[in-house]
């Protein structure tokens, strides 16, 4: 398994709406209002970015898959509150 993180800005109000319910049915977790995060093996990833290819609706809607190494999201550094059930730790500076 592959962590993914999935960030997007989709203008439209509805389609929005549709691509956040879509990344929780598929078993992400929102870590912001446009993010998204979490573990799929191969097969889901290539689902995934077929699934998104929907959203795009407009010429200035835009969604970004990155996919990390586990060490990539351990590295990480949050400021401020954590969303969603990935509560790992929390830095302030």
């Amino acid at each position: 398994m592959t962590r993914y993180i999935v960030i997007y800005d989709i203008s439209d109000d509805a389609n929005r709406n549709r691509l956040a319910e879509e990344l929780f049915r598929i078993g992400l977790t929102r870590i912001q209002r446009s993010a998204f995060t979490g573990d799929l093996d191969p097969q889901r990833a290539k689902d995934l970015v077929r699934i998104l290819q929907r959203f795009i609706k407009d010429p200035n809607d835009v969604i970004h898959v990155f996919r990390l190494g586990i060490r990539d999201w351990e590295n990480r550094i949050v400021l401020g509150r954590e969303w969603g059930s990935l509560n790992e730790k929390i830095i302030l500076f």
